[in-house]
C-alpha cells in the first residue's frame, strides 16, 4: 500500500501541479457577449424597448443610440388599426382594450429587428405589449397595447443615455 502511495504521489502530484499552473495561466474568457461594431444610423437609432410597472403607472422606455433626440408624436385608438405605407389597413398583433401609437421623427430602427422581437409582450397592469409596426422616411412607428382605456399618458425624452419614456397612468 505504501509503495502504491509513493508511486501515485510521484506521478500524480507533478501532473496535478502542471495542470493547475496551466489553468491559472490560461486567459479567462469573458461571460459578456462580444460587442458588434457600433451601429451607424443617419439619425438616432432605436436600439430596444423595455417596460416596468410603478405605483400608479406603467413605464415604457425606448433606448436610443447616440445622436439628436427624435420628436415623438402620439395618438390613441380603441380598435388597433393602423395604415402602413402600403395603405392597407392592418391591426396590432396583441389585442387590447386601447392602443397608443408613437411616431419617432427622425429616427431609424437600425438593428432593432435583429436584436429585439417585433412584437414584445409585457404582463403589466396597463401595458400588454409593444410592437414595431414599420419605418418609412426615417419615421418608425410603434404601438403600445393597453389593458383598459387610455386615461392619461406622458411622453418625454431623457439623455445620458438617450431614451424616450412613456408613462401610462392607471
Amino acid at each position: 500500500m505504501r509503495t502504491a502511495r509513493r508511486v501515485l504521489a510521484r506521478f500524480v502530484a507533478p501532473a496535478a501541479t502542471a495542470l493547475l499552473a496551466a489553468v491559472v495561466a490560461a486567459p479567462v474568457a469573458s461571460a459578456a457577449p462580444a460587442r458588434a461594431a457600433a451601429e451607424v444610423c443617419d439619425h438616432s437609432c432605436i436600439d430596444g424597448v423595455r417596460a416596468a410597472t410603478h405605483t400608479g403607472y406603467d413605464r415604457v422606455v425606448f433606448d436610443l443610440g447616440a445622436g439628436a433626440l427624435p420628436q415623438v408624436t402620439s395618438r390613441t385608438s380603441t380598435d388597433g388599426t393602423y395604415y402602413p405605407p402600403s395603405g392597407q389597413a392592418q391591426t396590432v398583433a396583441i389585442a387590447g382594450s386601447s392602443y397608443l401609437f408613437l411616431d419617432f421623427s427622425p429616427a431609424r430602427i437600425g438593428d432593432y429587428a435583429e436584436t429585439n422581437p417585433l412584437v414584445k409582450p409585457f404582463a403589466l397592469p396597463t401595458v400588454k405589449g409593444v410592437e414595431f409596426l414599420y419605418e418609412q422616411h426615417a419615421q418608425p412607428e410603434f404601438a403600445i397595447t393597453l389593458n383598459g382605456p387610455v386615461s392619461r399618458y406622458n411622453v418625454f425624452t431623457l439623455t445620458q443615455p438617450n431614451r424616450v419614456v412613456v408613462d401610462i397612468y392607471r
